[in-house]
């Protein structure tokens, strides 16, 4: 049985006469094993890669791809990291993905981590080899292509997904931008918005297919997450989509980073709690009075489903 303290946030997630909850979820990393769509994805893009450079130097760029974002997923989600010198290597890529966005933070004011194509770059860099813009733009468009097609969703995400469908619960996506950004020469990146969104868009509407069941997603492009702005896009949109207003709403935000997905909404709106999705901890865990971290899905479910017998009681 869940401690008293994870009953009582729990309970908060259990709908009730005269007041309904809705469903705000995450996608990548969260629905979706992005990780390892990634890896899949870049492993694809080898042979393409090959048609520029010796194939050797290709299967090491590809290698250096999955490699650089892999560790900006470690700063999204806020992992620990041991070492000083492994901490400075991540600050220092970090920093080399800020550059590379210069024009676009002078007309944006922002920074996004994981724009494929400056990652793609970046990767090019590092093994020492060449591609053209154009033809960056190629290998990133089948990268993207390969993702879409191929999402691999988490089976304990379908299975909530499922049993909230099957409740009536309203339930919505939030997804961070891809972050499709066009280079026009070597090092220097443009970002149309408008085509950025519409590629996500059809990655969301592909995970349909794939028993994911949802009411509409929200994009980041361009305003993103974490910002205020955002969330209050998003809670002034659910508030018009089920034409109630939002202090009569209940929000359960989930999602794998707490400063990207959870904190801002629940200091927005009260009326909220927070779903860490920590994948491979063993246990559920309380890690405030209002988030709780979770191995997965399923481990949740039946927690609601216990605490939902004992309102009934």
């Amino acid at each position: 049985m869940p401690s008293q303290e994870i009953q009582k946030i729990v309970r908060l997630a259990v709908p009730k006469p005269g007041r309904t909850v809705v469903w705000l979820l995450d996608v990548d990393d969260t629905l979706t094993n992005t990780k390892a769509m990634h890896h899949r994805a870049a492993e694809a893009l080898t042979s393409s890669i090959a048609k520029h450079m010796a194939e050797p130097l290709a299967i090491a760029v590809s290698d250096r791809f999955r490699q650089v974002f892999d560790e900006l997923l470690l700063v999204h989600q806020q992992s620990p990291i041991s070492g000083n010198g492994k901490l400075h290597a991540l600050e220092e890529l970090e920093s080399r993905v800020r550059q590379y966005q210069s024009k676009i933070f002078e007309k944006w004011q922002f920074n996004r981590l994981f724009s494929r194509e400056i990652l793609l770059r970046i990767a090019i860099e590092d093994c020492g080899a060449s591609l053209s813009p154009d033809d960056l733009h190629r290998c990133a468009n089948q990268y993207w292509d390969h993702m879409q097609k191929n999402p691999l969703v988490f089976p304990d995400a379908i299975r909530l997904s499922q049993r909230l469908a099957s409740q009536g619960t309203p339930t919505y996506l939030m997804t961070s931008s891809d972050a499709r950004y066009r280079e026009r020469a070597i090092g220097e990146f443009t970002y149309n918005p408008r085509e950025s969104r519409s590629d996500k868009r059809h990655r969301m509407l592909n995970l349909k297919k794939h028993g994911i069941n949802y009411s509409k997603a929200f994009i980041g492009d361009p305003i993103d997450k974490p910002s205020e702005e955002f969330y209050n896009l998003v809670f002034t949109w659910i508030s018009e989509d089920l034409r109630q207003p939002l202090k009569s709403l209940f929000i359960v935000v989930a999602g794998d980073s707490y400063r990207s997905d959870i904190q801002t909404p629940i200091e927005l709106l009260q009326s909220s709690i927070g779903i860490l999705c920590r994948r491979g901890q063993p246990t559920i865990k309380a890690e405030s009075d209002r988030v709780l971290s979770i191995s997965d899905f399923d481990i949740l479910t039946k927690t609601i489903d216990l605490a939902g017998d004992d309102s009934k009681k």
